[in-house]
């Protein structure tokens, strides 16, 4: 945990949360405060109990589900101006127990707000309980179309697509990641995902080194 001024988070609510109403963004100042998580620390554990309510506003994090046998399932990624559907779904139960683990794919930052607030907020702020709305309507669609992907797309494709998405989401083309996690989250085994990259770095798409991928296209 670590601490940024009264400033600094207004200034980070209004750079990557716009929506949010003024008198929103008042009351989340008032109480808020802050998680600074490592690259590759867990932000959030399966089980876990949820105190807060976190609002992503430097860094990435991956979401992942579990199976009884310990298996991963990944979920989708968290860019600056998100925060976890899974999480605010839990956060509305009378448990509040995580159902997910949420891992800092480079160093995170999160304003966070007691998750006491939660539902007084969605009835008095018309701007949270549309955020809250929207979260959930954006993960449903790219559940689908994950499924759509995973249904009608050939590998090679979905790979270029996650490339793709990769770099917008970190405004990098250079990702920090291993061939195991890819194929990971495209349910896969890291041979193909070493194949296919290979491949790309053959036609001079991407450049290749230990645990980092260099988009070129």
């Amino acid at each position: 945990m670590s601490s940024i001024s009264k400033e600094e988070a207004a200034a980070a609510l209004d750079r990557h949360f716009p929506s949010f109403s003024k008198e929103l963004k008042q009351e989340i100042i008032d109480h808020y405060f802050v998680w600074t998580v490592k690259s590759g620390e867990n932000v959030m554990e399966i089980g876990q109990r949820i105190e807060g309510v976190p609002l992503l506003v430097e860094g990435s994090v991956k979401i992942f589900r579990e199976d009884e046998a310990g298996n991963e399932l990944f979920l989708y990624y968290l860019y600056p101006g998100e925060a976890c559907a899974i999480s605010l779904v839990c956060s509305t139960g009378k448990e509040r127990i995580s159902s997910i683990r949420a891992q800092a794919v480079e160093d995170s930052q999160f304003i966070v707000f007691p998750i006491a607030f939660m539902d007084d907020w969605m009835r008095k702020h018309p701007s949270w309980y549309e955020y809250v709305l929207s979260t959930y309507r954006f993960r449903f669609e790219e559940m689908l179309q994950s499924i759509d992907e995973i249904a009608f797309h050939k590998l090679d494709e979905r790979l270029l697509k996650y490339l793709d998405k990769n770099v917008e989401g970190t405004g990098s083309t250079i990702l920090r990641t291993s061939h195991q996690d890819i194929a990971t989250e495209l349910h896969t085994s890291r041979e193909v995902i070493s194949r296919l990259l290979k491949k790309l770095e053959q036609r001079n798409q991407v450049k290749l080194s230990r645990n980092q991928i260099e988009v070129l296209y």
